[in-house]
């Protein structure tokens, strides 16, 4: 499968963990954005790879669980709020659905403290 594919195939999957929430899909960052309840939660990325937002006090827990520090192409770290989850991470369904509702926990979190 190209990395396109991929990257097709992990958003359906995302869909349809999230087929009972208020969620839009955007296209950014090179990949499928979803957008839950108007915050941002997780990005699919080409080759199957994704983009996850993170309680920032829960990071070091998120990194032990195979994540890791998200860097954009100019090799600058994303900050302490976004991971970088491995395709080989994502192979399971449970382990995708846990993932997507660390994003969409974040992005609540983010709501609650009014930013």
């Amino acid at each position: 499968m190209s990395a396109s594919g991929e990257r097709e195939a992990l958003a359906a999957r995302i869909r349809t963990v999230v087929s009972d929430t208020d969620v839009r899909e955007m296209r950014m960052f090179g990949g499928v954005g979803f957008m839950v309840n108007d915050a941002l939660a997780i990005v699919a990325e080409h080759g199957g790879s994704a983009l996850v937002r993170t309680d920032p006090d829960l990071r070091d827990d998120r990194l032990s669980r195979g994540a890791i520090p998200a860097v954009m192409s100019t090799g600058r770290v994303m900050g302490d709020a976004w991971l970088r989850l491995p395709a080989a991470l994502l192979t399971d369904d449970a382990e995708l659905a846990e993932w997507v509702a660390v994003g969409i926990h974040a992005g609540d979190r983010l709501r609650e403290q009014g930013r």
